[in-house]
């Protein structure tokens, strides 16, 4: 699609829909049939989803994304990684001593959810050090 000077809010409204609804259906795709028991259809959908979220952001000949949505997206960065913070000093200190007490087993599948919330934690704060320091 050429770049053109006006740019039609209607078709731009569709655009954006298309592209969010894309990548709502790749998470809920991924999601829902690895709790139905089929993790890889999981990933195919979750893939399929993505390539076409990414066909509707390239074949939008204009910006689809201005400085506008860059303000809400760094509002809701902020918001995100200040509740998974703070989400994850309660629920992993807690989990942690409560298996130490015997009173739970660690769910196997709580390991690589702690190993990314860590991996998340110092991503940020070596993302917070590179901003203060050289940006």
């Amino acid at each position: 699609m050429p770049q053109n000077d006006t740019i039609d809010p209607a078709t731009e409204t569709t655009y954006r829909r298309l592209h969010a609804a894309l990548w709502l259906c790749s998470g809920v795709a991924l999601g829902g049939l690895i709790v139905a028991g089929y993790p890889l259809l999981g990933v195919g959908a979750f893939a399929a989803c993505a390539v076409g979220a990414f066909s509707v952001y390239r074949r939008y000949g204009d910006p689809l994304f201005d400085e506008r949505d860059q303000r809400i997206q760094e509002a809701a960065s902020e918001r995100t990684i200040t509740i998974f913070g703070l989400g994850s000093a309660v629920v992993f200190p807690t989990v942690t001593a409560l298996w130490a007490l015997d009173v739970i087993a660690w769910p196997l599948w709580l390991t690589p959810i702690a190993f990314f919330v860590a991996a998340l934690s110092l991503l940020h704060g070596a993302s917070l050090a590179y901003e203060r320091r050289w940006a």
